[in-house]
């Protein structure tokens, strides 16, 4: 037999970027890939199909060189064209892959383009809406505002003229204060004019006028009881208003006498006031008073505690002076006036001495 070949034969590459070196089959086979220039799937393919070329060789029993070679180059052969329908297939894939991927990114695209244009037409119809809307609010608001302002200066001068009106009414009521305190001073002093002629005479039992008028019967009893030279002259003489006091421990109605002469009336005045001050005046029934106004009444009145605490202080001379005024002369002291019982008591209190 003949000795095996040691040459190694160099097979056409389909591929050229790869280089495929064979040896006898006791040898060593060896593939030398070189850098990729398509991709890494080519690559991949080429050599498999490689692989499974050699591992459907079988251990031959030392052929002859040369039909071991014409068998290589031909599986060799076969192999290139197996690779060369697999890379072709293999481009048809991928080209088809791209065109399906283009194709699906145009489609995406123009999805795109559209969900955009939609969003971008739904955004300016939602836009011009709001500005619309916040055109009207802001119209709204600038009506508003004019209204409120109109509102303001129309209260602004509401309140003007009723701040005049309250000061023109505040200045008319002043004066009508005035006016009405002078009137009521007026009318007081035309009442108490109205009665300088008139006396009160308390004390007279009820009935002892009876069969006599009233008049006759008090100008009578004056005379008796004050010892008048002559029976005074009145116009009229009857008791206050109100019931029959006849009971039991019932004070009787005063009298109310208007003497015709003014002369008259201060004279039985004087004379009522020298009986008051004898033992028999003091234990007597009747009083005899001037017959003020129920306001001089009144103002007299309140200084009822001074007089009765001045009662009680020796050689100190006071009396009422019309129409409400006390005078005090302290014993060798200056004369003092006062208009109100709380300056009376202050005075009698830290200046007098119990006598």
């Amino acid at each position: 037999p003949n000795p095996v070949s040691t040459t190694t034969p160099t097979l056409p590459n389909p591929d050229p970027m790869t280089t495929t070196t064979l040896s006898n089959p006791d040898s060593t086979t060896t593939t030398t890939p070189l850098t990729p220039l398509s991709s890494s799937l080519k690559l991949r393919i080429h050599t498999e199909d490689v692989s499974r070329l050699f591992q459907k060789q079988k251990p031959r029993k030392a052929p002859g060189p040369d039909s071991w070679a014409q068998d290589m180059m031909s599986e060799i052969k076969k192999t290139n064209a197996e690779i060369t329908k697999y890379r072709e297939e293999t481009k048809t894939e991928i080209m088809r892959c791209k065109e399906e991927v283009e194709k699906g990114r145009i489609e995406s695209k123009a999805e795109m383009e559209k969900w955009a244009k939609s969003v971008e037409d739904n955004t300016k119809a939602q836009f011009e809406l709001l500005r619309e809307e916040v055109r009207l609010i802001s119209e709204t608001s600038v009506s508003l505002a004019n209204e409120m302002e109109a509102r303001k200066k129309e209260v602004d001068d509401t309140l003007n003229d009723q701040s005049d009106s309250i000061t023109s009414m505040e200045t008319k009521l002043k004066e009508l204060e005035k006016e009405m305190l002078t009137l009521r001073r007026r009318s007081e002093d035309l009442e108490a004019r109205s009665r300088r002629n008139n006396i009160r005479i308390v004390g007279v039992r009820e009935g002892a006028e009876t069969g006599k008028t009233p008049s006759e019967f008090i100008a009578g009893l004056l005379k008796e009881k004050l010892g008048l030279s002559v029976t005074p002259t009145l116009d009229r003489a009857h008791r206050t208003l109100g019931a029959r006091r006849d009971g039991a421990g019932a004070p009787p109605r005063a009298f109310v006498v208007r003497c015709h002469y003014y002369t008259e009336k201060e004279e039985i005045l004087k004379k009522a006031r020298e009986m008051e001050r004898t033992p028999e005046g003091r234990s007597g029934r009747i009083h005899i008073f001037p017959d003020y106004t129920q306001e001089v009444n009144n103002k007299r009145a309140a200084f009822k505690e001074a007089r009765s605490l001045l009662r009680t202080y020796g050689g100190v001379r006071y009396g009422l002076r019309y129409p409400a005024t006390l005078v005090i002369t302290p014993e060798g002291g200056q004369t003092k006036t006062f208009e109100t019982p709380k300056d009376a008591m202050e005075f009698i209190k830290k200046t007098l001495t119990p006598g």
